[in-house]
């Protein structure tokens, strides 16, 4: 018995010293099932997190599903019970609400969408301008997507009707490259890898880069606060040191992101997150390196922003009273500050 707790107390000191991080308790769930819906920029911190190893020092056994067909899909998978986690749109926190359904973004991981909007090269002495896409083929990734809400919420900023173009569901990642390629779309709304792949190629020409806080202000007024960790309410209300141990683990990554170089960052995902040229890679995360928290808070300002812009075209959400309190929370992003040294 004595060696029993002798062996439990090194276990935890030695834990306790490599993590930096004081366990008070242990997680309810440490089998956990994490979603994403496509192979984004913007959702790499979980490969590099599982790689990195900050998961697993946390406690947690994560398997992981890419669903490849957008974030919608991962969504669907959260509110049907088959997940337990999902890296997602910031945006689905506040379409639920207006459903009836609480989720609630617990980490935030990027602070601009890192969405890019190209026309195909031989369109580009013609489309010039949001407007000048009307009668074209706009390719998101799925129905529902972030990409999707998007696209209809630019169209009508532009000042076009959704039926002045056509907006095709066409995969994301490399699917999405191929159809505006092979021109089975006019333009595309895309993320890194693909937008730096299309523009170093010469294939594409930007209607707008929303992978900075600059481009991010131009296309939507402002921040736009994007891929996030998020669950449900009562996931959280069961396993809150479950989600904190997430947390904590995601703020190790953004942490080692902003302090590793492009090149270190390419080297250390794995192949399966990268493309096989590592100038192309390097250059894809200088592009988008800026996008990326480095605390996992929610600015209470910033995300206004996708409110008024899924608020701008989708009547379901603008007659709503939508309580954005209620769709994020900074309380682990917070504690993680404390525990995360």
């Amino acid at each position: 018995m004595l060696k029993t707790i002798l062996k439990s107390v090194l276990t935890a000191t030695v834990l306790s010293m490599t993590c930096g991080t004081t366990f008070a308790v242990e997680p309810e769930k440490q089998d956990i099932s994490m979603a994403v819906g496509s192979s984004i920029l913007g959702y790499t911190p979980v490969p590099l997190a599982q790689n990195l190893g900050f998961l697993k020092a946390e406690g947690l056994n994560v398997t992981f599903e890419n669903f490849q067909a957008g974030g919608s899909k991962a969504l669907q998978a959260l509110i049907g019970g088959s997940v337990d986690v999902v890296i997602g749109s910031y945006d689905h926190t506040i379409q639920m609400q207006a459903k009836g359904k609480e989720i609630v973004g617990v980490f935030l991981l990027n602070e601009v969408p890192g969405i890019t909007l190209e026309v195909r090269a031989d369109l580009a002495d013609k489309v010039k301008s949001g407007k000048d896409l009307k009668g074209l083929r706009l390719g998101i990734t799925t129905p529902g997507s972030s990409t999707d809400m998007i696209a209809r919420y630019y169209v009508k900023k532009s000042g076009l009707a959704e039926s002045d173009v056509k907006i095709i569901g066409v995969g994301s990642g490399a699917p999405g490259m191929v159809a505006l390629t092979a021109k089975n779309v006019d333009a595309l709304f895309s993320y890194d890898p693909v937008s730096t792949q299309l523009l170093r190629k010469g294939e594409a020409k930007l209607l707008f880069d929303a992978r900075t806080v600059e481009g991010s202000k131009l296309a939507f007024g402002g921040p736009y606060p994007f891929a996030c960790v998020y669950v449900t309410r009562s996931f959280l209300e069961k396993n809150p040191e479950t989600v904190q141990r997430i947390a904590n683990a995601f703020l190790r990554t953004v942490r080692w992101i902003a302090a590793s170089t492009p090149q270190k960052i390419v080297e250390t995902l794995p192949a399966t997150s990268k493309l096989g040229d590592a100038e192309l890679n390097a250059a894809i995360w200088a592009a988008s390196k800026g996008m990326f928290s480095t605390t996992g808070l929610f600015n209470a300002e910033d995300v206004k922003t996708p409110l008024a812009v899924l608020s701008g075209f989708d009547p379901s959400i603008a007659n709503k009273k939508i309580d954005l309190s209620k769709t994020y929370t900074n309380r682990f992003a917070e504690a993680a500050a404390q525990r995360v040294k």
